[in-house]
């Protein structure tokens, strides 16, 4: 069986599979007027198309904890693949992931991103670290280099944050030939990101 291979944010979620209905903001949290085009992960986030080559592959891998989401993009066609283990799998020039952890504060869901931070500092070698801004949300970015010869992903980008009591992780991982600019498609990918500004108090 085909598996497709995924990041350290998919090992870090383990969690069940999610379900129920989406529920469209009125508005996003930076003013923009909410668009039911974007991909909605549960009604808290809404995601435009990123471009750059990638499409949205799936957006039902979140597992069930309530108010958990995962979705994933994908560059280039499928590339047949088998691990160190045997296993046949799918993987792309460059995959993206976006998980969204809902926490029961603010103070929870920034412990979740501080363990994530960790994590990825002890998986990678980490080449630069940066704050960034996009569409007023504030983003801790790790650009890195894989360090296992078992990885068929060389090198990717890293995007941390806390939207009200909500952790973000979004990760770029890319193939060795992938000729494009992780750290810029990342930015892009994070101007296309909006939080619901109808959120409960």
């Amino acid at each position: 069986m085909k598996k497709r291979i995924i990041p350290l944010i998919v090992v870090l979620c383990l969690l069940a599979a999610l379900a129920g209905c989406e529920k469209y903001p009125s508005q996003a949290a930076d003013g923009a007027v909410w668009d039911k085009n974007w991909t909605m992960l549960g009604s808290a986030m809404g995601v435009e198309e990123p471009g750059n080559g990638l499409e949205l592959l799936d957006n039902n891998l979140a597992l069930a904890v309530s108010d958990t989401y995962l979705a994933t993009w994908a560059s280039g066609e499928p590339i047949p693949y088998v691990n160190a283990d045997g296993d046949e799998m799918e993987i792309y020039e460059s995959q993206l992931y976006l998980l969204l952890l809902s926490r029961e504060d603010a103070a929870g869901a920034q412990a979740a991103v501080d363990d994530w931070l960790a994590q990825e500092q002890e998986t990678y070698t980490v080449t630069d670290t940066r704050t960034e801004t996009h569409n007023g949300q504030q983003y801790t970015v790790l650009t890195y280099l894989t360090r296992s010869d078992d990885n068929p992903y060389s090198h990717g980008a890293v995007a941390f944050g806390v939207f009200e009591n909500y952790a973000v992780n979004v990760e770029l991982t890319c193939m060795e030939d992938y000729t494009g600019d992780a750290d810029a498609v990342l930015a892009s990918f994070l101007d296309g990101c909006h939080y619901s500004a109808d959120l409960p108090e």
